[in-house]
C-alpha cells in the first residue's frame, strides 16, 4: 500500500496538501470582484426623455408648461372672458337694483298732471318728469322713459337722443288699445273721453 501511495504521489516531496479556503473570505472576495467589475463596466441605461447629446436632465414644470402653451393660453383666455362676463352681469344687476330702489321712492304721475302738461303752452322737457316713477330704456342713440299713469291704463312716453337735449316726442299711450295722443298738439279731453 505504501507502494501505491508513493506512485500516486502522496508521500512524495512534491506533494502539497489542498488548501481549504475560509467560506466567509470567499464570499467577501466574490462580492469585491463583482463590485470592481461593475465600476469598470457600468450597466448601460436608456436615456430618459429630455436627454440631449449624452447630457441628461430631469423634466421640470416649466418643460411641461412650454409643451402645453396653447392649452394654457386657451384656458387663460376662457377664464378671462368668463370673469368679464360675470363682472358685467354683476355690475348690471347692481345698477338695476340701485335704479329700482331710487324709483321706489318716487311717486306715480297722475292723469291730472298729464292734463296740465298738455295745456302747458311750452315744450315739455325731461325736467318736468324727473320726479316721477318710470321705466327707462337706453339704446345706442336714444333714451325713452315710460311713466305709468296712476289708476289708469295709460302710460306717458317721452323719448329723445339724450336727457340733455329736448325730447323728440312726448305722448300718452293707451295700453289697452295701442292708441296714442301727442301731448301739446292734440285734444287731451277728447282722447280721454274716447278711451274711457
Amino acid at each position: 500500500m505504501n507502494e501505491d501511495n508513493r506512485q500516486n504521489g502522496l508521500f512524495s516531496d512534491d506533494y502539497e496538501p489542498p488548501k481549504r479556503e475560509n467560506p466567509y473570505l470567499k464570499k467577501n472576495r466574490e462580492k469585491a470582484r463583482l463590485q470592481k467589475s461593475s465600476e469598470l463596466h457600468p450597466p448601460k441605461r436608456t436615456p430618459p426623455v429630455g436627454s440631449e447629446g449624452g447630457y441628461t436632465r430631469r423634466r421640470t414644470f416649466s418643460d411641461w408648461m412650454f409643451e402645453h402653451v396653447k392649452l394654457i393660453a386657451t384656458i387663460v383666455t376662457i377664464l378671462v372672458v368668463l370673469s368679464l362676463v360675470l363682472i358685467t352681469d354683476v355690475v348690471g344687476a347692481v345698477e338695476r337694483a340701485i335704479a329700482k330702489s331710487k324709483q321706489a321712492d318716487k311717486q306715480e304721475i297722475t292723469l291730472t298732471y298729464v292734463e296740465g302738461l298738455s295745456e302747458l303752452g311750452q315744450p315739455i322737457t325731461w325736467n318736468h318728469l324727473e320726479e316721477f316713477r318710470r321705466d327707462e330704456t337706453k339704446a345706442k342713440d336714444s333714451v325713452t322713459w315710460m311713466l305709468p299713469v296712476k289708476g289708469t291704463d295709460y302710460e306717458l312716453w317721452i323719448s329723445g337722443y339724450s336727457t340733455d337735449k329736448a325730447p323728440v316726442y312726448v305722448y300718452l299711450f293707451d295700453m289697452r288699445t295701442g292708441d296714442r295722443l301727442v301731448l301739446g298738439k292734440e285734444d287731451f279731453d277728447a282722447f280721454v273721453k274716447q278711451h274711457s
